[in-house]
């Protein structure tokens, strides 16, 4: 019997890799949770912002309540910029409907004449 390709396993082999994969998890949380305050510092200073600055980035002060009050791994700016998203897209839906409206009523004074 050859040993040549075999790979032996000792009992302290399967307890590294169970320490190795813990040690992992403990040090990717560890950077995620650095991130996530790093970001809840984001936020407090966009708190500092008046209504205006915020306003220009499409935010509102509800929008700073609303990310802040998940939980503390939670990325917050997640909540910020769907939430700038929505109110940029729902303008720009506003926009094309009165335009679609002043382009009826232009034909329809067109058409009268």
């Amino acid at each position: 019997m050859s040993y040549i390709g075999e790979v032996r396993r000792t009992a302290f082999s399967s307890f590294g890799t169970a320490a190795t994969g813990l040690a992992i998890a403990g040090v990717t949380g560890a950077i995620q949770l650095v991130k996530a305050l790093g970001r809840r510092r984001m936020l407090a200073q966009l708190g500092e912002f008046d209504d205006r600055m915020l306003r220009d980035i499409g935010l509102t002060r509800s929008d700073l309540r609303d990310a802040s009050a998940g939980p503390l791994w939670q990325d917050p700016t997640s909540v910020l910029v769907v939430r700038s998203v929505e109110r940029r897209a729902s303008r720009r839906i506003a926009a094309r409907e009165t335009l679609k409206d002043a382009a009826k009523s232009s034909n329809e004074l067109t058409t009268c004449r």
